[in-house]
């Protein structure tokens, strides 16, 4: 019973978020036909040191498959080094001429301070707009206490059952 009071409570701590920042951009076309390169940058501000998790999805206006190619997911704050996102889904675009694509970045405490996340990528699509939509999640600090009192719960009533057997 102990343990799944605690698997409920390590469900609700991760899944509250005290907010989401959304960045997206639906305007990347190719007037060349060989593939038009961008880099998009957005700038937010953090108050407080800060757990932060991300995701990023590539569409089309149109519909149909995504015609871009998102080469790099940054997150650096202002004057540092970045924070390279991973490509979870991935389009071989030497096999596919289109796809979805999807980059996470893993919950990570970030400081204080100006951030910038920085998106780079080549568009192929001549006719319509070509995108992404990343959104980063912002975890209530209680949430995470929440998420390490339980974890703690669930270690303490395993180590008690093991030591009475």
């Amino acid at each position: 019973m102990k343990a799944l009071f605690a698997a409920a409570a390590i469900a609700l701590a991760t899944s509250a978020s005290a907010g989401t920042v959304s960045y997206s951009n639906y305007t990347h076309q190719d007037p060349t036909g060989f593939g038009q390169s961008f880099e998009d940058i957005y700038s937010f501000s953090l108050s407080s040191n800060t757990w932060v998790s991300g995701m990023l999805n590539t569409g089309s206006e149109a519909g149909g498959l995504p015609l871009i190619d998102i080469q790099s997911v940054i997150l650096r704050r202002v004057g540092d080094t970045g924070l390279g996102w991973a490509e979870t889904i991935a389009i071989d675009w030497d096999v596919a001429d289109g796809g979805f694509e999807q980059w996470a970045f893993g919950t990570r405490q970030l400081s204080a301070g100006e951030w910038q996340l920085q998106i780079a990528g080549i568009s192929y699509a001549d006719k319509s707009g070509q995108g992404y939509a990343a959104a980063l999640e912002l975890p209530e600090p209680g949430s995470i206490a929440l998420a390490a009192l339980a974890l703690v719960g669930a270690g303490a009533s395993t180590f008690r059952r093991r030591n009475k057997a």
